[in-house]
């Protein structure tokens, strides 16, 4: 008799597995595994508010006057969960499950933060965070290496915050690196970034 796989039995709800990418997401760390949390990143970059929630866990309100405030283990526990969230984070606001870009979702996803995180107190790192994801921006379909979208949203008269995240980020994406003294690889970064 042949066996058969059970695939109501496979399934998972993306509930469950939501709770199983964030207990597990310090293993899931980009530098040493191939692996990461999908659905956590689709969510940041899908959902405002778990954006806007993510940023509270591990950022403190401008609004608060408490200067020092005592932590948990579990407080600490999430706060480094959302660090490791935030810093990994390849997936931009906008982007769909199947690689193409919605200008309209960017721009609506980023309305909702901007307005959640200035009621909170919690708007320059939201933006920070946000410039420092953009980098892994999708290039417009008119051929510019990044997206006109993208590009007007880090051209905004209010994006100084977003535009030092992007820069941040562009910075640390190098990752670690020995200093190659002929300086080969610095004039081929610099040569990119110029043309850009």
């Amino acid at each position: 008799m042949e066996k058969q796989t059970c695939y109501a039995c496979l399934r998972t709800s993306q509930d469950d597995l939501f709770k199983i990418e964030w207990a597990y997401l310090p293993l899931l760390n980009r530098p040493t595994r191939n692996v990461s949390p999908k659905l956590l990143e689709q969510k940041l970059a899908s959902d405002p508010d778990f954006f806007c929630e993510v940023i509270r866990l591990l950022y403190r309100s401008k609004k608060e006057t408490e200067t020092e405030k005592t932590l948990t283990e579990q407080q600490k526990n999430i706060a480094s969960n959302a660090w490791n969230l935030l810093r990994d984070w390849r997936i931009i606001p906008g982007q769909n499950p199947d690689g193409s870009f919605s200008s309209e979702k960017f721009n609506n996803w980023l309305k909702s933060v901007k307005k959640k995180c200035r009621e909170s107190g919690h708007l320059e790192v939201a933006l920070s965070t946000i410039g420092s994801v953009l980098i892994h921006n999708i290039p417009d379909p008119d051929g510019l290496w990044i997206h006109k979208t993208l590009a007007e949203a880090l051209n905004a008269e209010d994006a100084a915050k977003m535009r030092n995240g992007f820069s941040t980020g562009a910075y640390n994406s190098r990752g670690v690196h020995c200093v190659d003294p002929t300086g080969k690889p610095e004039k081929e970064l610099a040569t990119k970034y110029n043309r850009k």
